[in-house]
């Protein structure tokens, strides 16, 4: 949570992206975990007309579509675009894939909030 006064008279502006215990489809998040806790960011690019393999997560993780369009598909087909601009928060435990269906780079800053022990993210069998 952004404290207004620290950027009271400053010029700089802040906009809420997102804010939310529920993920893109309405999941409930997981419990963080009570071992020592890594944060983790990546940035993908996703090429034109790439997917990736299915997989599923154990450890919270949102992020940010800078560019493109990033279409996420969970295993029981159910599907959602995030466009430049847009946050996304990622499902707890479902097996699901990404996919870029456009013509452009999707590109996407992920934050993963976890731990030392679990990996951010699981293939699916």
């Amino acid at each position: 949570m952004t404290n207004e006064s620290e950027l009271e008279h400053t010029g700089i502006v802040s906009e809420k992206l997102a804010e939310t215990s529920e993920a893109w489809n309405g999941s409930q998040l997981p419990a963080y975990s009570t071992s020592k806790p890594v944060v983790s960011i990546y940035k993908y690019i996703f090429p034109p007309h790439t997917v990736t393999n299915p997989h599923y997560h154990k450890v919270i993780n949102c992020g940010v579509v800078l560019s493109g369009t990033l279409t996420i598909v969970n295993k029981d087909g159910t599907t959602h675009d995030f466009h430049a601009g847009e946050a996304l928060v990622e499902t707890d435990g479902e097996i699901h894939h990404g996919e870029n269906r456009g013509d452009e780079d999707a590109v996407v800053i992920m934050f993963y909030a976890g731990d030392a022990d679990t990996p951010l993210s699981i293939p699916a069998d």
